[in-house]
């Protein structure tokens, strides 16, 4: 829903209407009774690129991303959501490896460890 604000309306009814479809396929809404169905997947949003679908998907939903990443709102209005850890760091990977510059790895921890160093 956060989609619609500040849309006109016509973009809203195609908003709710792609959001229902999205809905209505995960909860098996569009299959037969056995659950099987072909559902067609509307073009402007198909990957046609059988060679490399992550880097297809990647341009779709960050077009010109070398000359906006310093633009916050271009990263609020775009994700790519994964059902898989191993996925979403091939995206990840893919995605900074487009960036010029060193990577920076910051390590941390959600528990603390007594040092052994430490006396009372």
């Amino acid at each position: 829903m956060r989609l619609t604000v500040g849309r006109d309306q016509s973009d809203i009814e195609k908003i709710r209407y792609f959001a229902k479809w999205l809905l209505d396929i995960g909860e098996g809404k569009l299959g037969g009774i056995d659950g099987k169905t072909v559902i067609d997947i509307p073009d402007d949003i198909l990957i046609n690129d059988p060679h490399d679908h992550i880097g297809s998907l990647i341009d779709f939903v960050y077009p010109s991303i070398l000359e906006k990443y310093n633009n916050t709102s271009y990263y609020q209005e775009r994700a790519i959501l994964a059902p898989k850890n191993e996925v979403v760091q091939e995206i990840n990977n893919r995605l900074l490896s487009k960036f010029l510059g060193y990577e920076i790895e910051y390590l941390s921890l959600d528990t603390i460890r007594q040092s052994e160093f430490l006396h009372d």
